[in-house]
C-alpha cells in the first residue's frame, strides 16, 4: 500500500472518530439534556467538530491534498477545535456533567490532537499565503453574528460567559481573550512549516502549490 493510501486511511479514521463523538454527544444532549435542535447552531464545539471532519474528509478525498485552500481549511479546523477544548477546560468544565465522557473528551481535546498531529506530520513545505490568514475568523464571525441575532430575538445565549447580565465590558473582555488565544493558535500553525521540512508529501503537483 502506498504512503498516500495510508494517509487517506488515517484521515478518514480520524474524521470517523470525531463524527462518532459528535453524533453520540448530540444524541445525549438532546435526549438527556436541556438542548433543542434549534439551539445546536449556537454552540461552537459542534461547528468546530464539523469543520474538522470536513477538513479531514476533503484532504483524504482530494487527489491533490496540498492545495492552499485545503491546507487553510486544515489550519482553521485545528484552531477551532483547539479553542473549543481550551475554553471548555478553562471555563466550562467545572459546571458540566458529561453524559458520555469519551465523546466529550474527543470533542474537547481529542479532535484538536488528531488535527494537530495531521498538520504537523503531513503538510506543506512552504508557508501558506498571508492572504489566507484572515480566513480563520470566518466561522467565529458567522457564529457571533448568529448569537447576536438570536439573543435579540429570544434572549438565549449558549454559554454563561456570554450572559448579558455580566455586562458588555465583562463579555467583551472574555471574548477578546478567547479571540487572542485563537489567533495565537492559528499563527503558530501558519508559521510551523519550518518544523516539517522533511515531512512526507502526498500526491502533489507544482500547480497545486
Amino acid at each position: 500500500m502506498s504512503k498516500g493510501a495510508y494517509v487517506r486511511i488515517w484521515r478518514l479514521l480520524a474524521a470517523a472518530i470525531i463524527a462518532a463523538a459528535l453524533a453520540v454527544q448530540a444524541w445525549a444532549d438532546l435526549t438527556f439534556g436541556s438542548f433543542s435542535w434549534d439551539q445546536m447552531p449556537g454552540y461552537f464545539t459542534p461547528l468546530a467538530a464539523l469543520t474538522g471532519i470536513g477538513a479531514l474528509v476533503i484532504a483524504a478525498a482530494s487527489r491533490h491534498p496540498d492545495q492552499w485552500w485545503i491546507d487553510t481549511l486544515r489550519v482553521n479546523a485545528t484552531t477551532y477545535t483547539a479553542v473549543a477544548g481550551i475554553v471548555y477546560w478553562a471555563i466550562l468544565a467545572d459546571h458540566a456533567i458529561p453524559k458520555v465522557p469519551w465523546a466529550n473528551a474527543i470533542l474537547h481535546g481529542g479532535a484538536a490532537i488528531l488535527l494537530f498531529a495531521d498538520w504537523m506530520t503531513i503538510g506543506r513545505r512552504r508557508r501558506l499565503p498571508i492572504r489566507t490568514w484572515w480566513t480563520v475568523l470566518a466561522v467565529p464571525g458567522g457564529w457571533c453574528a448568529y448569537l447576536v441575532i438570536r439573543a435579540a430575538y429570544d434572549g438565549w445565549v449558549p454559554y454563561a460567559f456570554l450572559d448579558p447580565a455580566r455586562g458588555p465590558a465583562a463579555i467583551a473582555g472574555t471574548v477578546s481573550v478567547i479571540a487572542v488565544v485563537g489567533l495565537a493558535c492559528a499563527g503558530l500553525l501558519h508559521t510551523s512549516t519550518f518544523m516539517r521540512r522533511h515531512a512526507p508529501e502526498v500526491a502533489s503537483t507544482p500547480a497545486s502549490r
